[in-house]
């Protein structure tokens, strides 16, 4: 649960540039390969700060095919505060999956990610980072609204802290087709989850926020928070609500 445990807008972002690969892909049965970078003020997954609430730099490559099956490989830097332990400072999320149209207004996901840890040097016995998680995922559009339904399950979640579960809910709305010189738009979204984990704390969390786009970019403000206090935080603040900002690029394909 990395040290507890939003990616949720970046993997949510993924998932989404999934569909849209399939869609991409009808002339190329191949499929296309993207890639994109950003720098976030503070990276959270599922509400918790991964990055001891300082900036991170991410970046990510995606292989999508016309069948609908995608991988990706998605990194950020992060900071555990385990220089003393395992001194981890990246974590890199190899993902497989395949996306699906249930109807015109609904599609599906479904797929595995293992979250992998390359610098951390855990010692013989103590418990690892890396870890499996499988993901469903239902995405339904009422008008231009549109609404998502994240369920995630891992056997043996980070720090092996055993069977782990997480609902996540989500929705959208575009809000201005223009903003200032961001001429793709501005648009809202929120997030609204629960974490349970076997040998660890159950908790709540939530995120709200707007992103604007200009050509391949995106900007992204959101408040970030949990119902976690201190103490069920290992005497950290990396649980507190705060402002989460992150500059988001598509590199050139």
């Amino acid at each position: 649960m990395r040290k507890m445990s939003l990616k949720a807008g970046l993997l949510g972002a993924l998932a989404i540039t999934g569909l849209a690969g399939v869609a991409q892909a009808e002339d190329n049965p191949w499929g296309p390969v993207t890639a994109g970078v950003s720098l976030t003020s503070d990276y959270r997954f599922r509400g918790v700060s991964q990055s001891s609430r300082d900036a991170a730099v991410q970046g990510w490559v995606q292989y999508d095919h016309a069948s609908g099956f995608f991988a990706n490989v998605w990194a950020s830097t992060i900071d555990f505060d385990d220089a003393d332990t395992y001194d981890s400072s990246v974590e890199v999320d190899l993902t497989a999956g395949y996306n699906f149209k249930i109807d015109a207004n609904t599609t599906g996901v479904g797929k595995v990610i293992y979250y992998w840890y390359p610098g951390s040097d855990a010692q013989a016995g103590d418990p690892q980072y890396e870890y499996w998680e499988l993901q469903g995922e239902i995405d339904h559009s009422f008008g231009d609204i549109a609404t998502s339904l994240n369920v995630a399950y891992s056997p043996d979640n980070f720090q092996e802290t055993g069977d782990a579960w997480a609902v996540t809910g989500g929705a959208s709305k575009p809000v201005l087709d223009s903003f200032l010189f961001f001429t793709g738009g501005l648009e809202a979204s929120a997030h609204v989850g629960y974490q349970w984990i076997d040998e660890g704390t159950d908790y709540f969390y939530y995120d709200f926020g707007a992103t604007a786009s200009w050509e391949a970019f995106s900007l992204d403000v959101r408040w970030v928070d949990t119902d976690l206090n201190k103490s069920e935080c290992f005497d950290t603040t990396n649980c507190n609500g705060g402002i989460v900002l992150s500059l988001s690029a598509d590199l050139p394909g």
